[in-house]
């Protein structure tokens, strides 16, 4: 199989994605961009990812991730709100959004664009956001709908930087779109999404990018706090070893941590890897007392191991 990046499915495959990039180049000379994630590893590799990006290339761009113990799951009108104290002339979301109807529609109220990035199936009813890219839209032709939400947005990210490059606007020395498939690999193997052959492409390329010490020094971190060595990587690793520390965050406090891990540079990636570690080991120890616990429930009602419950 050939997994060379440029076996790739085009990026202008995607539906809508070059309506997108307008969009976004209208937020280059004075728009200010909030990029609202998911609580997963793939979300926070998606937040990341388009945040490295779009700074690298010229845009001023933050982020915001839902607590989902205080505001549940996407964008609600709820976040929509705490987002509008940041003062965004566009919210981007990435891994979600395409069901956020009632959230959209709270940014349309306080007068701020919204662009839908998201991998996710829709329901019947769209949002009424500027601009949706999502591969699995009713009428999309298919090619690129397994990939995962940070597939998604580096597609996206990389239909941005052609535009620039064309029209000359990109930052002398900045990085290439390729230069972020150590993070779309994470969250591509994290999400669990079929491998087919544009994500093992994605993946095989991210896996290249780390073994070569070319990744995230927050990803570097994750590899050293979970007794992994970059030069050896494999999609296991990211799978059973990274994307557990992630989604650690996400389950027992707020995926924010996360990020901050994965934009962070070396000096400060550390530590906050050694935080995700630290959630990681208190989500194992709650795990494992709930199981212990549920088994003694069981031994109470005097089912024996390998029985059948009869149903009443």
């Amino acid at each position: 199989m050939d997994i060379s990046l440029d076996r790739l499915t085009p990026v202008g495959t995607l539906e809508s994605i070059e309506a997108a990039v307008d969009l976004l180049l209208a937020q280059r000379a004075a728009g200010r961009i909030l990029v609202i994630g998911d609580f997963d590893a793939d979300g926070a590799t998606s937040t990341a990812l388009m945040v490295r990006a779009l700074r690298a290339w010229g845009f001023a761009a933050h982020f915001l991730v839902p607590n989902r113990f205080a505001f549940g799951y996407g964008l609600t009108p709820e976040i929509v709100r705490v987002a509008a104290g940041q003062t965004p002339t566009l919210i981007v979301t990435v891994d979600n959004g395409i069901a956020s109807i009632a959230g959209v529609a709270e940014a349309h109220r306080l007068g701020i664009e919204v662009l839908i990035t998201d991998h996710h199936l829709p329901g019947e009813q769209l949002p009424a956001a500027r601009m949706i890219v999502n591969p699995n839209l009713p009428g999309s032709r298919g090619a690129c709908g397994s990939l995962a939400g940070v597939g998604v947005a580096f597609y996206v990210m990389a239909a941005l930087k052609r535009r620039l490059d064309a029209a000359g606007l990109t930052p002398a020395g900045a990085p290439g779109a390729a230069e972020f498939l150590d993070l779309v690999a994470l969250g591509t193997v994290a999400d669990l999404v079929p491998l087919d052959h544009n994500n093992r492409v994605l993946v095989a390329q991210g896996l290249k990018r780390i073994r070569a010490g070319r990744c995230v020094p927050g990803l570097r971190a994750l590899l050293a706090a979970a007794g992994r060595v970059p030069e050896r990587a494999t999609s296991a690793d990211l799978g059973f070893a990274l994307a557990p520390r992630l989604n650690a965050a996400g389950r027992l406090d707020d995926m924010t941590i996360g990020i901050q891990c994965l934009l962070a540079e070396a000096n400060a990636a550390e530590p906050l890897a050694a935080q995700l570690d630290a959630l990681n080991r208190e989500r194992r120890e709650i795990e494992a007392r709930m199981q212990a616990e549920a088994l003694a429930a069981v031994r109470g009602l005097g089912v024996r191991r390998g029985t059948r419950a009869r149903s009443q």
